[in-house]
Formats: C-alpha cells, sequence, structure tokens
C-alpha cells in the first residue's frame, strides 16, 4: 500500500477513448474533487486515518453508449493488498444474494467435474460456496485475499496475487468475476486477453459490477475513487462484445444495485446486449448527476447539523465504500457519533480522511442514539431488524 502522504491525482485529459464501445472522446461531466482513495482501508489510530490518501474524480461520459469513468484516475496511486477489507459477506442479505446466485450457475452450467476460475475473488466465499454446490474445481485470485494460500478442502485453490494472462492461467470452463471489473484502469484489454486465452475451448462466464444505472440516477455514494468505470447494461454489454465475447444475457440484481452479463465465447442466438432504452436513461442519469450529488451532499450535511443541534447522538451504520463517501462529503467535520459495522475486523478501527471510529453494533445499545443513517436501501430490512434485537428505538434515515 502506499504510505499517507496526500496524492494530488493525474492530469485530467478528456480525449480518452471509451472503453466500452471505442467512442473517441469522453466529455466531462462531474467534478466531484478530491475523495479517500483507500475506501475499504481501516486504520490502526485516527492521526492515519486522517492523513490516508486522497485522490481526484472527474468523470467522463462516452455520448454513444453511456459508459463512465474516472478522468483523472491515476493507477499509480492505488495499490491494492491485504489491509483492505471490502467484504461483504458479514451480511446475510448478501449471502443470500451469492446463495441464489450460485444456485443459478449451478444448474444453469455444466459445471460438475470442471473448474471456474474466479477473478477478483475477494476472501473466496463465493468460489468455495459454487465449488460446492456445482461439484466442481475452482482457481481464485485476488490481491486482497487475506487467507491460507493453496487447495482449500471446498474443492477451491485460491491464491493471493493478480490473475496471470498467460500460459500459466488454468484452463476452465466458466470465469467468473463480481466487482472487480470497475477496478481496472484497461478493462477491455483484460477481456480482450482474457478471449485469446480462451482459444477454441468453449468457455461462457459471469461478470457481476455496480450498476450506473442506479448510481449515477441517485447521489452517487457509491462513486468512489477505486471504481475506475461505471457501467449500465448498454455499455457493458458493448464492452463485452467489443472484447470477442458474446452476450448470453444480462439483469440486474440486489434491489437493482448490480448490473450482470453472461457471457460466451461460442455462436449463440442469444441476448446480443441491452436495448438503447437502457442506454438513453443512463445518458439521462448523467445529464443531471452534478447537480444532485451536490444537493444531496447539501442537503445531509444539513440533516446531520439539525440532528446534532436537537441534542441526538445520530450514527451511520455500514463502514464499507458507500459509508467512508458518505462521511467524507456528508460530514468531513466528524459531528456523527460514530459508525458501526458488521464486520469484526472494522471494530475499534478508523475511517480514512474523515478518521470516524467504527463500533460493533451492540455499541448503540448504550449510545443514546436516536437517528441511525444507512447509505444503501437494499440493507434496510436487515439493519431494522437488528436494531430491534438489540433494543435500540432509533428512526431509520436512508441516505
Amino acid at each position: 500500500m502506499t504510505g499517507p502522504d496526500r496524492a494530488a491525482g493525474a492530469p485530467v485529459s478528456g480525449h480518452r477513448r471509451c472503453d466500452a464501445c471505442g467512442h473517441p472522446r469522453l466529455l466531462p461531466f462531474a467534478d466531484l474533487g478530491e475523495v479517500p482513495i483507500y475506501c475499504g482501508t481501516h486504520w490502526a489510530t485516527r492521526d492515519e486515518a486522517v492523513r490516508s490518501p486522497v485522490g481526484r474524480i472527474v468523470l467522463g461520459h462516452c455520448p454513444g453508449c453511456g459508459y463512465a469513468r474516472n478522468l483523472a484516475f491515476d493507477p499509480a496511486a492505488l495499490v491494492y493488498d491485504t489491509t483492505m477489507d471490502t467484504n461483504l459477506h458479514h451480511s446475510p442479505a448478501f449471502q443470500s444474494c451469492t446463495a441464489e446466485l450460485v444456485k443459478r450457475l449451478a444448474d444453469r452450467y455444466p459445471l460438475r467435474g470442471g473448474a471456474v476460475l474466479d477473478v477478483g475473488c475477494g476472501q473466496g466465499e463465493f468460489l468455495r460456496e459454487l465449488c460446492q454446490i456445482a461439484g466442481c474445481r475452482g482457481f481464485g485470485y485476488d490481491l486482497m485475499y487475506a487467507g491460507p494460500v493453496g487447495p482449500d478442502p471446498s474443492g477451491a485453490v485460491l491464491y493471493r496475487g493478480p490473475v496471470p494472462l498467460d500460459d500459466r492461467l488454468p484452463a476452465y470452463d466458466l470465469v467468473t468475476s463480481r466487482h472487480w471489473l470497475e477496478h481496472l484502469d484497461d478493462p477491455h484489454g483484460f477481456l480482450v486477453r482474457l478471449r485469446e486465452l480462451a482459444g477454441d475451448r468453449p468457455v461462457h462466464g459471469y461478470l457481476e459490477v455496480p450498476d450506473a444505472g442506479y448510481d449515477l440516477a441517485t447521489a452517487g455514494w457509491e462513486v468512489i475513487y477505486p471504481h475506475v468505470s461505471y457501467f449500465d447494461g448498454y455499455a457493458l454489454c458493448r464492452l463485452v462484445e467489443r472484447a470477442g465475447w458474446r452476450v448470453l444475457a444480462t439483469g440486474q440484481l440486489f434491489a437493482g444495485m448490480f448490473r450482470y452479463v453472461e457471457i460466451s465465447n461460442q455462436p449463440t442466438t442469444g441476448a446480443t446486449g441491452s436495448a438503447t432504452a437502457t442506454r438513453d436513461r443512463q445518458l439521462a442519469a448523467i445529464a443531471g448527476f452534478a447537480a444532485r450529488h451536490a444537493a444531496e451532499r447539501d442537503r445531509w450535511r444539513t440533516a446531520v447539523g439539525r440532528l446534532v443541534a436537537a441534542g441526538d447522538r445520530p450514527v451511520l451504520w455500514g463502514a464499507g465504500s458507500r459509508g467512508v463517501q458518505f462521511l467524507h462529503l456528508a460530514d468531513p467535520d466528524r459531528r456523527l457519533t460514530a459508525v458501526v459495522d458488521v464486520n469484526p475486523r472494522k471494530w475499534g478501527r478508523f475511517l480514512p480522511v474523515t478518521g470516524h471510529e467504527v463500533w460493533p453494533p451492540q455499541a448503540l445499545a448504550e449510545s443514546g442514539s436516536r437517528a441511525v443513517i444507512i447509505t444503501n436501501p437494499a440493507y434496510r430490512e436487515e439493519i431494522d431488524a437488528a436494531l430491534r434485537r438489540l433494543g435500540v428505538e432509533a428512526e431509520l434515515m436512508v441516505a
């Protein structure tokens, strides 16, 4: 990981070619200024946290397909390693979503006795579950993987490092990648190389990213520095097809927040991409994003100030990337009492730039908080149930 020094970010160029469709120029549409670079890192001390690096976000979009990208992204400023924790599997809602996906993939593709390549496997939960349910082998790669390296009882083999896009790549029948493609500086080049290595051997794939059709039509708390690219359904399909793959299916998951595409290197008569109407909705969201984002930032700064002035001790539930971005934009002066999270690796640690401390949910019972803010409505029922179990009577506010 880079040190705690501040980073100015890369020069902004409006002459970037569209990664998705190849259009010659992306058009800037929103400057979010400097934001935390390491959204997934939780620091041991507040001093380290407030000194953690920032980088600039200047969003540009393709007028042809609606693809969006941070034009100011500097790949040298962001280094992935095991100090990061972006794990969502502590949430029952996310676990349920993953279990349904595993069953669908196991039913849809002939994986028994075959092999799955999981690029950006995180801590391996998804790959292990898929291997067990589908009766297959798996190979998972991630720079953030912090567990034991090598064979796992599930049938997966887990590696701490990048996927080898050369003759060391294991043979596979299905490639999966969940919430990693948007982190790549060159997503098109990655998919092209993966297609080249597949050759004529029949392979299929499942790619999942945050849905920009949701993120850019709302406040944009998921517009974060590690996310280089923002895909709606149309742009994601264009990217896949331009890289030489065929689209089998595309759709949304997790209350519309995730977008997936299923792909193949074989000729198909299935889906050939999202409808143009999807692109048009994306372009409309892009046109209003800058004003909407600024308005939501100002609204929540005012709301937090009003709660504190009324004598409340409001908290934020969720110390993930959305929470980190919300805090940086809406509570830079640390007026919220604390942040709580279900992931025990985060407890007692401090969030980047703002220095908010992370508490276990149990601490809410003694906090005196009458307002709990969340940034992801997909977790609303889960968090509401947790508050009732804790005996906390608080208003649940969705940012």
